[in-house]
């Protein structure tokens, strides 16, 4: 082909092409009967054009477009025609000339013939004729081929020819496109009939069995087995037409080795002699195996089980047999549907035992394996969690209200009903035992007093009058009266002695402050003053009826100021009131606990918040018992 193109452009630019007609029809009959490959018939279809047109050199280009841009491609080259015996260099560089002559018309998809240059010798203009190759109205490939006219017109002739050859390469692409889809349909009916030899027979080994002589049968192969992982190695179950054999013997193992080769690299391993249709990969098991069957093609397909490689199946062909593409991948296709089922008869086909030793080991391996790494570490701090609130068990504490009440203290009433004379102290000032606080006004009491003396008196004489008179009745009488008078007297005197009142016991006042309340009433029993030591103290607690039950005396805890909660103080309960009272809608129960641990910045009545120790109980029942006791309350459970 290549001479007949030279033959032509070397023509005196004749309007009609220099080949012959029979050359051009047998070139036709060649496009009509459809290469094998791409790359075949796109030779054959620029030889064509060549032909037709009088090229002298041509090429054919593939367009890769880029994923997303459209308007982005590459010009792979795919055939290249060009007489002469030029480097390796200079046929490069014609190419790159071809690539930038060819890239407008396919940005602006149309065809072109486009002015190169005159050629020295024959004087006349060259062109080179770019035609677009479409299949199904997309751009695909791109034909070009230089020649030599007298003017443009007869180059746009030219190119007409060549168009109308280019309307072979859409003929080309349908008649592909109906071969694979025959193809897939016979493909999936041979799939569907394999299934079918699987699901009837009985057992993994007879569903072993059928495939292999099924597989023989409808692909033509010398020899089918099926192999099957077990543990790290892979062990023979089913030979086709063979229904026992050696597990020792020479061919098993070459067998075995074969599908250990394409399990290793999981994707189908094939060996051809004549190298044609062999596969890139590693090949070497697979090539022992057919130099001992005398040179039988191999072809070795990995199992799969979603993406787990469970076993192969090697098919042997005689080498006298073309495996082509289409057949191979069909082989695949089937092999990678057949694998689930066949794997559901290996687990079913088992004693239970086993099938429960796998299923163990199975689960072990999705719960220590690397799949579903962030669900795993989900489940297991959740159940990392579970039995932290149930097991660890922290003490539980009760929280109640304190206030500072000293140790000692002692409140002075009003001895009698009165008013205030004279206040010696105010509260906050120290006072020692037998000092004088307080004096009430005994003006009043002082006239009752003279006037009960005078009567006294009185009365007396009276019965010194009556005793000498011998009125012994009156006498007595009057001694009487005498008597009560003088008890009056010293009833008046004593409340005149308690007008004073002073400090029971050493300390300090708490309370009291009637230095500017001269004057004021008191009524016999009000309380007058408190007087206790503010330096021993001790706290006050207020408990909620629903935790008093918890408590007891001798119980421990620590205790935090308001004013200074950072410092925590430890007590000691030592008294609890069994009499409740009501604060703020609620029960409450007083408790009294003597402090471990004492300040000098403490003073009476300064409150806070304690914490009583009460037992060590489980996390889950210190966050939950206070819901479960309100339930238990509220329906009776």
């Amino acid at each position: 082909m290549s001479s007949g193109i030279v033959e032509s452009s070397q023509g005196s630019g004749a309007d009609t092409p220099a080949a012959s007609g029979p050359a051009r029809s047998k070139l036709v009959q060649r496009l009509l009967a459809a290469s094998e490959n791409l790359p075949s018939f796109m030779n054959d279809l620029l030889t064509t054009q060549a032909v037709s047109v009088a090229g002298t050199e041509a090429a054919a280009f593939l367009i890769e477009r880029q994923q997303e841009a459209a308007a982005e491609f590459n010009l792979r080259p795919i055939a290249h025609i060009r007489p002469d015996n030029s480097s390796q260099e200079a046929r490069q560089a014609a190419i790159n000339a071809f690539v930038d002559i060819i890239r407008p018309c396919v940005i602006q998809g149309k065809d072109g013939a486009i002015e190169v240059g005159p050629t020295p010798d024959a004087g006349e203009i060259q062109y080179c004729l770019v035609t677009l190759l479409r299949s199904e109205g997309q751009i695909v490939a791109v034909s070009a081929v230089i020649t030599r006219c007298r003017d443009l017109e007869r180059a746009k002739q030219r190119l007409m020819s060549m168009q109308l050859v280019a309307g072979y390469f859409e003929l080309y692409s349908l008649r592909r496109s109906s071969e694979q889809s025959r193809f897939i349909a016979q493909s999936h009916q041979q799939v569907l009939q394999l299934a079918g030899a699987v699901a009837t027979a009985e057992g993994f080994e007879g569903a072993s069995m059928n495939l292999c002589n099924e597989l023989a049968q409808r692909s033509g192969a010398a020899r089918v087995a099926i192999g099957w992982i077990n543990g790290t190695r892979i062990r023979l179950k089913a030979l086709s037409h063979t229904e026992k054999f050696d597990k020792k013997q020479e061919l098993v193992v070459a067998l075995e080795r074969a599908m250990e080769e394409c399990v290793d690299q999981e994707q189908p391993v094939q060996f051809d002699p004549k190298g044609e249709t062999s596969s890139p990969n590693v090949s070497r098991a697979a090539r022992e195996l057919s130099q001992s069957q005398g040179g039988n093609i191999v072809l070795t397909l990995p199992l799969r089980r979603r993406a787990e490689v469970v076993g192969a199946v090697t098919l042997e062909f005689s080498s006298e047999r073309q495996l082509s593409e289409h057949a191979a991948g069909g082989l695949a296709v089937a092999a990678d549907l057949l694998a689930p089922q066949l794997y559901d008869r290996f687990q079913n086909d088992r004693w239970l035992i086993t099938k429960t030793g796998v299923s163990i080991r199975e689960t072990a391996k999705l719960a220590v394996g690397p799949k579903h790494m962030l669900a795993k570490l989900i489940i297991v701090l959740v159940i990392a969690a579970g039995l932290f609130v149930t097991f660890y068990r922290p003490m539980y504490r009760v929280d109640a209200a304190f206030k500072f009440v000293p140790v000692q203290r002692q409140s002075i009433s009003a001895p009698f009903e009165g008013r205030v004379q004279e206040a010696y102290v105010r509260p906050g000032q120290a006072v020692k035992a037998g000092e004088l606080m307080l004096k009430m006004d005994t003006s009043d009491l002082e006239i009752k007093l003279s006037e009960a003396m005078s009567k006294g008196q009185q009365l007396a004489k009276e019965a010194d009058k009556y005793r000498g008179e011998d009125k012994i009745a009156e006498m007595r009488i009057a001694m009487e009266e005498k008597a009560q008078v003088e008890a009056q007297v010293r009833l008046i005197q004593l409340q005149i002695q308690r007008a004073s009142i002073v400090a029971p016991i050493d300390g300090e006042v708490i309370a009291g402050d009637w230095q500017h309340k001269k004057g004021a009433p008191l009524k016999q029993g009000d309380e007058v003053f408190q007087v206790a030591d503010p330096h021993h103290l001790r706290a006050e607690l207020t408990v909620s009826d629903r935790d008093i039950q918890e408590m007891g005396e001798h119980f421990v805890g620590k205790l935090a100021t308001t004013g200074q909660p950072q410092e925590k103080y430890e007590f000691e309960v030592s008294r609890i009131v069994p009499l409740g009272r009501a604060d703020e809608g609620s029960n409450v129960f007083t408790v009294y606990a003597d402090m471990k641990q004492t300040s000098p910045t403490w003073l009476p009545g300064m409150v806070g918040q304690a914490r009583i120790d009460i037992a060590k109980r489980p996390l889950v029942w210190i966050w939950t018992h206070r819901v479960v006791e309100f339930v238990r309350l509220k329906f009776w459970v």
